[in-house]
């Protein structure tokens, strides 16, 4: 792998007003991103038929989804796997744009809107 370190800071380099993933490696086996999700936009609840997805929260709080209408609050420092088939979403709520880190895999990652 070319790069194998991340700033952040480097990879969101804009703030977008909408939920916006940053693709920061991907190959046959897994992939990583990062996503800025600002206050009161969302991540839809969805899940992966296939494929585990690990999110670990940098930055921010938010209710993440778990299907059939109930949420958790989420806080900055959580670390949240979600196996297939489980269902995980969140919207960004406080005073601060959500930021995290997803790993997903095995490849490739199909995504299924509940």
């Amino acid at each position: 792998m070319e790069n194998r370190f991340f700033s952040i800071e480097e990879v969101i380099t804009d703030k977008p007003l909408t939920a916006t993933k940053y693709l920061l490696y991907q190959n046959e086996r897994t992939n990583a991103v990062v996503w800025y999700v600002p206050v009161g936009e969302e991540v839809p609840a969805h899940y992966h038929p296939e494929t585990d997805d690990v999110w670990i929260i940098v930055s921010g709080e938010g209710d993440y989804y778990l299907g059939n209408n109930k949420t958790v609050h989420i806080s900055e420092g959580m670390v949240i796997p979600a196996e297939k088939n489980e269902i995980h979403g969140i919207r960004a709520t406080g005073t601060k744009a959500l930021v995290f880190a997803a790993v997903s895999a095995p490849m490739p990652v199909e995504m299924i809107k509940e």
